[in-house]
């Protein structure tokens, strides 16, 4: 399972063109005193890209040149071998056309600090702005409500005034189950939030704060609490796992106040919506007497006649219910299993939205996400090193980082607009004995080493090891053969106006047995998809070309040529070693699924003899 969260550093979007005084902006001072908010540096390697950028440039407009004399100066008389030349120059032009759109990330990249110590001595708590978070979910059993109510009480808990804080959770699902969660969650969040403000917890989810601590410290009323968490956990789980009835965990009182004295519906909106307030901070209080935020849950009525548009309708219908409710100039938007690990977040970003040069710009300030709960090599690369933070900071120094999902704040107006303001013997230069000592070889070898020891470098630099960048390197091969190829089927078939598959929602549910296969480091292929079809046949038809071209070395033809078709089909054939592995040498229930095997493998076949015919 992977626990996601904020991270602390922050990226800041804007949406609006700059003003030209605001192109050059560093740091950010306020208007009535000079006190520093925030800063940015550009990162040291800048100008190495730029340079780099040049020179490999010009070695793609070299190998184009190459395929263009090949293709119209220089035409074969074969038909088949004018197509595979085609299909390279075409293979060449959409992987250039990727390298340069990366080097945008790569021209001006930033690094951004932040002061909130400096912003409490300019604005005093009574002025901070109001925020409302949105929280999404979908499925009790797929998005179990533990992880969404930690979710909630990490930021309910932010070092903000509680009575500018409003919660606003979406329910798809419309189930009592996920209202019951949150209706325990309110009662131990009167406990929770004055516990963390009085010994100034960091890890502001109770979950993972009590994961992390071996050993009871030496804080007051700590076991206390911890008891607290855990009957409510258990409590929330008994009705989720043995279907039990929620009348009996709920009384009469908290039934008539839940679902009825505070149930609202906005006759004017496209989906009749229902909306529970289970928290009100004009009126309740923590232990200690402060008022505490608005716990509002919100289930939308949808529709099988209209589309409801999954999480984007959701968060529609959060933005309108809002704005009449609390209608706070700041909104956060928070995916339903993460948390925020910092709880002066809302304090950091109102150092970029309290600074009167950018105030009229900016729209919204996003931060990148950091995942727990990777092993030691991230073998599947869910790290996602390179979307939120090599880019993002390379869109950040561009003013246009885009929106991830989760962990943003929106400036309330940029959401309702701006101001106005296989070869046959018969092609020799194909076949396996024809030898390659000409100049244009070490263009390819440049433009190879030059494109991956950049990528390399950048991950490195960032915090990575060799071993991650390795997986991340499989992961891109193995989603283009996968989830890539298939969602750009589905994509080219709806534009067409064929019906497709519908969403479907990512479970969340932790299996005991696949957290140790994939702690020991063991790819999981124990579901029957097609999605692994097309990797498994690629694995297949590699791995004999490897051992065919092996064949044919040590019995001493060509060596020379052969060399070079060793090297990509085994690089392929050694990433391909968690396929190879779950064919034949697993047991467990994530190996793959034999109907898998046996139709990729009839498939290689049958590709094999399609080739031979062409011969």
């Amino acid at each position: 399972m992977y626990i996601c969260c904020i991270h602390r550093i922050t990226i800041f979007h804007i949406s609006y063109p700059r003003s030209r005084e605001g192109r050059g902006l560093r740091a950010g001072f306020t208007a009535d005193a000079p006190r520093l908010l925030h800063m940015s540096e550009p990162l040291r390697r800048t100008a190495f890209n730029r340079l780099f950028a040049v020179v490999y440039f010009s070695a793609i407009l070299a190998l184009l040149y190459r395929h263009v004399q090949n293709l119209f100066l220089h035409p074969t008389t074969s038909f088949l071998s004018f197509s595979i030349t085609l299909f390279l120059f075409i293979s060449n032009l959409v992987l250039a056309f990727m390298w340069v759109s990366a080097q945008a990330f790569r021209m001006s990249p930033i690094r951004r600090k932040e002061f909130p110590q400096n912003l409490k001595q300019i604005i005093k708590d009574e002025d901070f702005v109001g925020l409302d978070v949105f929280i999404c979910t979908a499925d009790p059993y797929k998005e179990p409500p533990m992880n969404v109510v930690n979710t909630a009480l990490s930021l309910m808990a932010y070092d903000y005034p509680t009575e500018k804080i409003s919660i606003y959770v979406s329910d798809d699902g419309g189930s009592v189950l996920t209202l019951f969660a949150f209706m325990e969650a309110a009662k131990f969040a009167r406990h929770w939030l004055p516990f963390c403000r009085q010994h100034n917890i960091m890890e502001r989810s109770p979950h993972v704060y009590f994961e992390s601590i071996s050993h009871h410290p030496s804080i007051p009323q700590f076991e206390k609490i911890e008891i607290m968490y855990e009957d409510m956990k258990m409590k929330v789980e008994q009705v989720i796992d043995k279907g039990a009835v929620i009348e009996e965990y709920i009384s009469d009182d908290q039934q008539h106040q839940a679902f009825n004295k505070w149930t609202k519906s906005f006759s004017r909106m496209d989906h009749p919506t229902v909306i529970q307030v289970i928290l009100d901070k004009s009126k309740d209080t923590d232990i200690s007497g402060q008022l505490m935020p608005n716990l509002i849950y919100v289930s939308r009525e949808k529709s099988k006649t209209s589309p409801h548009h999954f999480k984007a309708g959701a968060l529609n219908v959060l933005l309108r219910v809002s704005a009449v409710m609390t209608n706070a100039p700041i909104i956060l938007t928070q995916d339903c299993d993460m948390y925020s690990n910092d709880p002066q977040t809302p304090l950091r970003i109102l150092c970029y939205f309290s600074d009167p040069a950018l105030k009229s710009n900016l729209a919204f300030v996003q931060f990148p996400q950091r995942f727990h709960g990777l092993n030691r090599d991230d073998i599947y690369a869910t790290e996602y090193k390179r979307l939120f933070k090599i880019n993002s900071m390379g869109f950040d120094g561009l003013n246009g980082p885009n929106y991830v999902g989760s962990g943003c704040f929106f400036r309330r107006r940029a959401l309702f607009g701006g101001p106005s303001t296989p070869v046959p013997p018969k092609i020799p230069e194909l076949g396996p004995d024809h030898v390659i000592t000409e100049p244009w070889f070490f263009l390819y070898v440049f433009l190879l080493l030059g494109a991956y020891g950049q990528d390399f470098l950048d991950f490195v630099l960032d915090g990575g090891t060799v071993r991650k960048w390795w997986n991340a390197q499989r992961m891109w091969m193995i989603r283009g053969l996968s989830c890539y190829l298939f969602s750009s089927i589905e994509y080219l078939l709806k534009s067409v106006g064929i019906s497709t598959h519908g969403f479907s929602l990512t479970s969340k549910v932790v299996d005991d047995e696949q957290s140790k296969r994939y702690g020991q480091g063991i790819f999981e292929f124990g579901v029957p998809s097609p999605l692994f079809m097309p990797l498994t046949v690629a694995a297949i038809i590699n791995l004999f070309s490897f051992l065919l071209v092996l064949t044919q070395f040590f019995s001493g033809k060509n060596t020379e040529g052969l060399c070079l078709q060793m090297i990509l089909t085994g690089s392929i054939v050694l990433n391909c070693r968690p396929v190879y592995g779950a064919i034949g040498l697993r047991n467990d229930a994530g190996k793959m699924p034999t109907q898998i095997t046996i139709i990729s493998t009839f498939v290689s076949v049958a590709l094999y003899y399609a080739s031979s015919l062409s011969l």
